[in-house]
């Protein structure tokens, strides 16, 4: 896979989820709160792909020098106030309530552009296919437990996760990465 072949896929698949995101916004309207400034999902620790790393260290490296410093410095400061410990599936196990080092002082993401596929997705409902007992959607759109009808929602994310997981499985496979399968933004910042 060449860095052409990478940008392409990697931009159809950002092109779904972000119509998927549209979608949910449309269909949803006011219910759903994410914008600019809502930064709830930025203070708790998660895993994100080896590829969302190779797009934030693409992000971050193009920043001017003084940007750069500060989000590593922000990272680094991260990194040393946070306990991350990881259970057995390699999910951790705290959420931080530390705001991730990419927040910005007015509840921005200074890297939008590169940001993680979780952060595209998170806040309308979410399926998993691969952990089809739940749908996740952030408690600020909808109440733990609340019901949400849309038939089309299953198919869609399906189809995206699929493709996203063949994604990272050929990215982890040609640069063999197998010992390793995950990091965090502030780890992705820092390899920058």
């Amino acid at each position: 896979m060449n860095i052409e072949s990478f940008n392409k896929r990697h931009s159809e698949i950002i092109d779904l989820v972000q119509k998927e995101f549209d979608r949910n916004t449309d269909k949803y309207g006011n219910k759903i709160k994410c914008c600019k400034g809502c930064s709830q999902c930025c203070h708790q620790i998660f895993n994100i792909t080896l590829i969302d790393e190779f797009v934030i260290t693409k992000f971050v490296t193009k920043l001017h020098d003084e940007k750069r410093s500060l989000l590593k410095n922000k990272a680094k400061n991260y990194l040393a106030s946070v306990n991350i410990t990881k259970d057995k599936s390699g999910d951790f196990s705290k959420k931080s309530g530390i705001p991730c080092p990419a927040l910005g002082d007015k509840g921005e993401c200074t890297i939008y552009d590169g940001r993680p596929l979780i952060c595209r997705r998170f806040g309308p409902p979410i399926f998993d296919y691969k952990n089809p007992s739940n749908i996740y959607a952030c408690e600020l759109n909808f109440e733990p437990g609340e019901e949400i009808f849309d038939d089309d929602l299953i198919p869609k994310q399906t189809h995206i996760g699929k493709l996203w997981d063949n994604f990272k499985t050929e990215f982890n496979h040609q640069f063999e990465m197998n010992a390793r399968t995950s990091t965090t933004i502030a780890e992705a910042i820092l390899n920058s």
